[in-house]
């Protein structure tokens, strides 16, 4: 009977005989291979890692690195490229799979596709781990990689942190992992929106959300302040009116729905801490002003993106209309 396939988060990777690292996401991939790495030279400090590529193989390679040296037993061989592997790639790793060294850690990397299914299968199949590295698509699945890197270091993350840090490198895992990395580095203790500010305040992105957070709460002086200083400093008005759009878009969205910010989020697409601040907001808000100023982002986006003569007055039009709206009980 063939063993059941075990999946793990990629921050539990470890060293096996065989490891397959499963999915497309760089991120990921990177530190699920750097995980076992350290494992690896913090047990065997000697081991140097041999890279292959499935795609570019040449025959016996894989046996050859595999095969104890004079200088050692153990060892960490890292093969990238499955999704595009060779007939010879195949043919030597199905019978490797059937046989391997259990002093050698042989790590694989698959992002995705039908190539390879024969060989997916008998890893599956002789039980070798299977680590999830698969695309975070949705802001709530990158919104719950950075809580759950803060969790892990058993540091606190506040909602309001949270917001901060998506609005500001959240677009982007890359930046995301490296902004997470730098604040648990550099900062102690919680780490809230002022903190992350401190770090990342200045960013065209964030300075987008912050004029979205600034008009959709009425707070018409600071919101143009806050526009007037993006544009000054390079920021495009399409993003900038995006993030306005996005802010409405979220507060029509949790209106009139009641529930708990979880079943919320999964239902809506959202992420709980965005369902939790929509609500508290949606409170300045009626029904008739709401789809007033929604109207005003669409056509303020259609006039950003070519259709208007002016694309900066569009973007100031829009959010002095968005303060306006927000006012009107």
């Amino acid at each position: 009977m063939a063993a059941k396939k075990t999946t793990i988060a990629w921050h539990r990777a470890a060293p096996a005989p065989l490891v397959l690292l499963s999915g497309g996401e760089d991120v990921l991939i990177r530190n699920a291979r750097t995980r076992i790495m350290q494992t690896v030279t913090r047990k065997h400090p000697d081991v140097e890692p041999v890279r292959l590529s499935a795609s570019s193989y040449e025959a016996g390679a894989l046996v050859n690195a595999a095969a104890p040296s004079l200088f050692s037993a153990h060892g960490l061989i890292l093969v990238d490229d499955l999704a595009a592997m060779s007939d010879d790639f195949l043919k030597d790793a199905l019978a490797y799979v059937e046989d391997p060294n259990p002093d050698m850690v042989v790590v694989l990397e698959h992002r995705g596709g039908q190539r390879g299914a024969k060989l997916l299968k008998a890893i599956a199949a002789a039980g070798a781990p299977t680590v999830d590295v698969g695309v975070l698509k949705s802001e709530a699945d990158r919104a719950a990689y950075a809580k759950d890197a803060f969790a892990r270091a058993e540091r606190t993350l506040t909602p309001e942190g949270l917001a901060a840090l998506m609005n500001a490198l959240g677009s982007d895992l890359s930046e995301l992992d490296a902004g997470v990395r730098q604040l648990l580095t550099d900062t102690t203790g919680t780490v809230d929106a002022a903190v992350v500010d401190a770090y990342y305040g200045g960013r065209i992105e964030a300075t987008g959300f912050k004029v979205a957070d600034a008009a959709t709460a009425g707070r018409t002086g600071e919101a143009l302040s806050l526009l007037r200083h993006a544009l000054a400093t390079g920021a495009d008005p399409v993003p900038v009116v995006a993030a306005v759009a996005m802010k409405l878009r979220n507060l029509a969205k949790i209106e009139g729905l009641s529930g708990s910010s979880g079943s919320l989020a999964s239902e809506l697409g959202m992420a709980p801490w965005q369902v939790d601040r929509a609500r508290r907001e949606s409170r300045a808000w009626n029904s008739v002003a709401l789809g007033r100023a929604i109207l005003a982002a669409a056509q303020a986006d259609e006039a950003v993106k070519g259709g208007g003569r002016d694309p900066v007055y569009a973007v100031e039009h829009l959010v002095a209309t968005v303060c306006r709206l927000s006012r009107v009980r």
